[in-house]
């Protein structure tokens, strides 16, 4: 769903609602009125919202664009995608390390 995409992305962008409702010019009863799922934001602020964030209006909207030919590739991906912060830059240090790339 939408609004629980919304809100993992702020947060993950390390926003507060009040950052973003500021960054997109709307107030802040207004966003989180989005990523509750009590309203819906036009086209148009969704472009802005997946610009603010970084990211595309697909991610917001949760579909996934990636496609992998190896499943293990697939799996790995979707770890990643579920752990916190801190693991991320773990499992990344050590994929470097094993990867021999410096």
């Amino acid at each position: 769903m939408m609004e629980l995409q919304l809100q993992k992305l702020r947060k993950a962008a390390n926003m507060s609602q009040q950052e973003m409702a500021d960054a997109l010019g709307v107030k802040k009863r207004t966003y989180g009125s989005w990523e509750r799922g009590e309203a819906t934001m036009s086209f148009p602020q969704a472009i802005e919202c997946a610009r603010v964030l970084g990211c595309t209006t697909d991610a917001l909207a949760g579909i996934k664009q990636q496609s992998y030919a190896d499943e293990t590739q697939a799996n790995l991906n979707d770890y990643y995608e579920s752990m916190d912060d801190e693991s991320k830059a773990a499992i990344t240090e050590t994929a470097r390390i094993m990867s021999g790339k410096e």
